[in-house]
């Protein structure tokens, strides 16, 4: 039997996380699941319903949030098994899907690392835009920070980042499946040092997913089935949080792995976009107004890398 670590962070979804755990359970087929839950300093009762309801179930809680890559990271460093599944806590597996991932790996030795297909919770319908994505490009990233995805869904520079022509009944190499569902080769991540911490929240598994690229290919597994409800932790962020975090992520991504002239110009569109939005939301939200100066600022003075 393979035995697999199934890491969950979380933060204040404790229904979410005993549904995601009564989905795993112990077995999957062939496969041992070993589940460890993250708990970043939830105030809902999370670590005391997993001990009561899933005893089994390793739990490490935390005193405060470090981010999903931190606490990925913790909570791969309880387990030994071959293989590490980072899961989402709004995740529930299907019979079946842990185990067909663990068989994908198992039998193309020159793959790293694999991601399930995200269904809408009690449905068939494959979550497109979020399963699989392409990894950041200048044009695509632009697009983004002006909200062209928001106005114009399908417009073509977006297309291709979402993977909207991808086929998603066809298992396959992609750039980028969602960290909310992936599973690595526990060698590989930890010759890469796990997720880099210096992402809080956003963008921490698109650079895990292009650094394991470097170790091997990724795939996406068509008939590995992942109930995903989307949003659980998120939902309740203030706003302004959201806006800078975000906006912190991207930039930190792009001095890690783009040119120099890359990052100027994406720093200069999201400089005058964050002067533009703190000017318009200074007389409705004071709040939100800051947090697009503090964007301002981190676009103005991040420092160029690479």
């Amino acid at each position: 039997m393979t035995p697999v670590d199934v890491v969950i962070p979380t933060r204040d979804t404790r229904e979410l996380v005993l549904a995601c755990l009564d989905s795993l359970g112990t077995r999957d087929g062939d496969v041992e699941i070993r589940s460890i839950v993250v708990d970043n300093a939830s105030r809902d009762g999370t670590a005391e319903a997993i001990a009561a309801q899933h005893p089994g179930v390793r739990v490490l809680c935390n005193e405060h949030d470090p981010g999903y890559g931190a606490s990925s990271n913790a909570g791969a460093r309880l387990g030994s098994a071959p293989y590490v599944l980072i899961l989402n806590s709004d995740i529930a597996a299907r019979p079946g899907a842990v185990a067909r991932l663990v068989a994908f790996l198992e039998a193309h030795p020159d793959h790293v690392a694999a991601g399930g297909r995200l269904l809408d919770a009690g449905s068939e319908r494959t979550q497109v835009g979020f399963t699989v994505r392409a990894l950041p490009t200048l044009r695509t990233q632009v697009a983004l920070v002006c909200g062209l995805e928001r106005y114009w869904p399908r417009n073509p520079v977006s297309r291709r980042q979402l993977m909207l022509d991808f086929d998603y009944e066809r298992t396959q190499d992609a750039e980028q499946p969602a960290g909310a569902c992936l599973l690595v080769r526990r060698d590989a991540f930890e010759r890469l040092g796990g997720f880099d911490e210096r992402f809080h929240y956003w963008f921490e598994d698109v650079d895990l997913c292009r650094r394991l690229w470097g170790r091997g290919r990724v795939a996406y597994v068509h008939d590995a089935r992942f109930e995903h409800v989307g949003g659980a932790s998120f939902a309740r962020w203030p706003r302004p949080r959201a806006i800078v975090t975000r906006h912190a992520s991207l930039l930190r991504y792009f001095a890690k792995h783009h040119p120099r002239r890359e990052q100027r110009a994406l720093r200069l569109v999201v400089a005058l976009l964050a002067l533009a939005r703190a000017s318009a939301w200074l007389p409705l939200d004071r709040a939100r107004a800051r947090a697009y100066g503090e964007v301002l600022q981190m676009a103005v003075n991040s420092p160029h890398r690479k």
